[in-house]
């Protein structure tokens, strides 16, 4: 938390901002930033798997949807999680 996020910046799907972090500069989806300024830390997932999970944009399903692939979200595997989307596109 007292993270400060300047004016214009724009944060990526996924984000994580660490806490009291100064955020001087936009944030890539599924990134990790921390620090005064903010930097990188690392990315939460591989450039492949961030690519599905923007494609698929799952915080944006129908609540119907959500519910049959909580046990999916919450296994943290994404190709499951893109094979699911498949079926139901």
């Amino acid at each position: 938390t007292e993270a400060m996020v300047m004016a214009g910046i724009k944060i990526g799907d996924g984000a994580v901002i660490g806490s009291r972090a100064l955020v001087t500069k936009d944030v890539e989806p599924y990134t990790i930033v921390g620090g005064n300024p903010a930097k990188p830390i690392r990315k939460r997932f591989s450039e492949q798997h961030i690519a599905l999970l923007l494609e698929m944009k799952w915080w944006d399903w129908d609540e119907n949807v959500l519910e049959k692939a909580v046990p999916i979200l919450c296994s943290a595997d994404i190709d499951a999680l893109y094979e699911f989307y498949k079926k139901i596109k």
